[in-house]
């Protein structure tokens, strides 16, 4: 019984022992839990995907501006047109900043052959088509970009962040009111 007790004890220092060996020092602790710097900038797929959904928003846009049955979805298609290709050129401007971001020139293929679906489109089905695509990839952008704001590096890049997600809140309080007026017509 007393060697139980003494093995028992003796692990139990061993395991103390342990423990006190393998944790971090004070000085390691406080390095460590020191807040981690933003590092938006050291995040290229964010630049891609921002320059990428503002090319699709304009090429979009221009064609509902264009074949929209109804003047209010005209004209915000026509007032995103505008917010976006300046919102991409702003885009460019902070991008030119870092060396190691470079942005797209074009769009992709998928998003070539999603705008050629809307120039397929006509009447009605276009303008629905085209509130569908405001509400999901706003909705989507919104994400993204309420993400990327808590690692932005700089002022201009939050500036530029809060601008689009202003916009976006917009355009999606415009499609709803849109949605709304029409419901009430009919």
């Amino acid at each position: 019984m007393f060697i139980d007790k003494v093995i028992t004890l003796a692990l139990g220092a061993m395991f103390l022992l342990a423990l006190s060996c393998e944790g971090p020092t004070a000085e390691e602790a406080t390095t460590n839990n020191a807040p981690q710097k933003r590092t938006l900038q050291q995040e290229p797929t964010f630049w891609d995907y921002a320059a990428s959904s503002n090319m699709l928003q304009v090429a979009i846009a221009t064609v509902a501006a264009e074949k929209g049955t109804t003047e209010h979805i005209r004209n915000i298609a026509s007032e995103a047109v505008a917010f976006h290709v300046k919102a991409l050129e702003d885009l460019k401007a902070l991008a030119e900043r870092y060396d190691n971001i470079q942005l797209p020139d074009s769009l992709g293929a998928a998003d070539l052959g999603l705008v050629l679906e809307f120039k397929l489109l006509e009447g009605e089905e276009l303008d629905t088509h085209f509130r569908e695509f405001v509400l999901s990839t706003h909705n989507a952008q919104l994400d993204t970009y309420e993400e990327a704001f808590l690692k932005a590096d700089d002022t201009p890049t939050r500036d530029w962040l809060m601008d689009m997600r202003a916009h976006l809140r917009q355009e999606i309080t415009a499609i709803a009111e849109a949605d709304s007026v029409e419901t009430a017509a009919e």
